[in-house]
């Protein structure tokens, strides 16, 4: 297997079997299949045999460096590539300018689901005058070469600026070393926060969203990647691949990608064919600030589909838990853009933009506002938490390695294992801690169908102290089989025993055996009597 990423590999292989082709040679598929994955072979099969077919034109394999022209266009350098296209720095010899030059990979160029992507960023783009959208100049084929050619921007992408910033302590993350690490010092001024830089940066991108939302066009892959950092520091969005007009019917995994999953909204991740409309770009702006603010990203996940489930299931770490300088209007605004729930979203872009530069203007936010008191905020948890949809949330902050609170609640889809929760107070299918609720609880205090602690209520109790339960072992337990010192229940063993089936020194129900006895046919003592022997034993 060759050392080149995949998808480098693919296009190599393809390029070198046209170039075969037309010198006249006829290379065997098997000995170009063996050297890809096995996963990979079906395509490139398909892709090797349209060329076989006349379906095809692939460019050869050298068509792509410093010096080659595609149309216009004279190729200098690569400045980046990705799954879907490489982008190379161009001279408009008729204009004489430097440009972007998109080129679609050309191995994907064989499948006509990838040039219509390509073709609707073009169409998207084109429809847009906008600052803080990238330009679009020209779009056209040579050589088998798909390519878009496209304002050029200078700078880095706010990625990259973020990647650097991520290793520094959160002394070190300030506006100055934002602004050095992005090229544009006027970016900082004196006495800004990294939290007003960001946010007056994104304000910018959230006017450019709400002008493309007017025009009807979703991004639906916004992400600091995409935002592209002129020299001056001002932003320009990029990549408009997975645009789509609202109401279009959603692309699938089966078709395009949705995005790229940690920035994706809750509805994406679904990975059906669902429509999203343009509170998922507000969502992924969300997600960019929280990253910008924080360091890190609110979900991550050792796969792809790991990461979908937590965007899903799960609730973010507060800003503020694991950024202590966001104020607490960022953590609102965060909050806001981000609900699961887009009904609980900003309305749009243009709000979300208002409250952005309010943020770096250090004013109070409408989020904020709207958001109300602590108690109203708890109850809103309250309401996603029995919602009856899968809600997951962990308290960032930890003790003894414990977080203080772990909660899982919601419907598990059929075949999911059952899930556990580990907290001082937690919550879930199964649950371990302090104070604990679950199906099977272990815990000081626990609820659950099995309990086992000191102060226990489930179908199954085992308690040190005070059990309740379906069945029931404790000090003092009460229980559909209970057993325990003072016990209650449909079967009841215990010192004292009170229900339908009991064997105790004082026993009381429908089928009652011991010392002192009140039962069905039988009645040894009144219940006075009982009683004034069970109060005169626990005086």
């Amino acid at each position: 297997m060759s050392d080149l990423p995949l998808d480098d590999l693919l296009d190599r292989l393809v390029a070198d079997y046209s170039d075969k082709l037309l010198a006249g040679e006829t290379p065997a598929h098997p000995e170009i299949l063996g050297q890809v994955p096995p996963e990979a072979r079906p395509g490139l099969e398909r892709c090797l045999k349209m060329i076989d077919a006349g379906m095809a034109q692939v460019p050869g394999s050298q068509a792509l460096a410093r010096g080659a022209r595609l149309g216009r266009y004279e190729l200098l350098r690569e400045i980046g590539r990705g799954g879907m296209a490489l982008v190379w720095l161009a001279r408009d010899r008729e204009l004489d300018r430097p440009v972007a030059l998109k080129i679609l990979r050309p191995g994907l160029a064989l499948e006509e689901r990838h040039v219509d992507r390509f073709r609707r960023e073009a169409l998207a783009i084109a429809k847009l005058r906008h600052p803080h959208i990238v330009q679009i100049f020209d779009v056209g084929t040579e050589a088998g070469y798909h390519y878009l050619a496209m304002e050029y921007v200078e700078g880095p992408s706010l990625a990259t600026v973020l990647e650097a910033l991520r290793p520094l302590s959160p002394e070190r993350r300030t506006a100055e070393a934002f602004a050095r690490l992005a090229g544009a010092p006027s970016l900082a001024p004196r006495g800004a926060s990294l939290e007003n830089v960001a946010a007056g940066l994104l304000a910018l991108v959230a006017e450019a969203l709400n002008a493309a939302h007017e025009h009807g066009l979703v991004h639906r892959d916004v992400k600091p990647s995409n935002i592209l950092l002129r020299k001056d520091g001002t932003p320009v969005v990029a990549d408009f691949g997975l645009a789509k007009a609202e109401g279009d019917p959603a692309l699938s995994m089966t078709g395009d990608t949705l995005g790229t999953p940690y920035y994706m909204s809750p509805e994406q991740a679904w990975l059906t064919d669902v429509q999203v409309d343009h509170r998922t770009d507000v969502y992924s702006l969300g997600v960019t600030l929280y990253e910008s603010l924080s360091g890190r990203r609110p979900f991550e996940g050792e796969t792809v589909l790991e990461v979908f489930e937590a965007i899903k299931t799960q609730m973010p770490a507060g800003l503020r838990s694991v950024s202590p300088a966001a104020s607490k209007d960022a953590a609102a605004v965060v909050r806001r853009a981000m609900a699961r729930d887009p009904e609980r979203r900003y309305a749009g872009a243009a709000e979300l933009a208002a409250d952005l530069r309010s943020l770096a203007q250090g004013s109070p936010t409408q989020a904020r506002q709207q958001e109300g008191s602590s108690l109203r905020r708890a109850w809103s948890l309250l309401r996603a938490l029995f919602s009856g949809h899968p809600f997951e949330y962990r308290s960032q902050r930890t003790f003894l390695g414990l977080p203080l609170v772990h909660v899982i609640t919601g419907r598990r889809w059929p075949g999911q294992k059952a899930r556990a929760a580990k907290g001082w107070i937690a919550m879930g299918d199964i649950a371990y801690g302090g104070l604990v609720m679950g199906g099977l609880g272990i815990g000081a205090i626990a609820f659950g169908g099995i309990a086992l602690g000191l102060f226990t209520w489930g179908g199954i109790s085992l308690a040190l102290l005070l059990g309740c339960g379906g069945i029931a072992t404790g000090l003092l337990s009460f229980g559909g089989l209970s057993g325990g010192y003072l016990a209650f229940g449909g079967i009841a063993l215990g010192y004292y025993a009170i229900g339908g089936f009991v064997r105790g020194v004082y026993a009381m129900g429908g089928n009652a055996d011991g010392r002192y006895v009140i039962t069905e046919g039988r009645e040894d003592l009144t219940e006075e009597e009982f009683w004034e022997n069970v109060f005169s034993f626990l005086g």
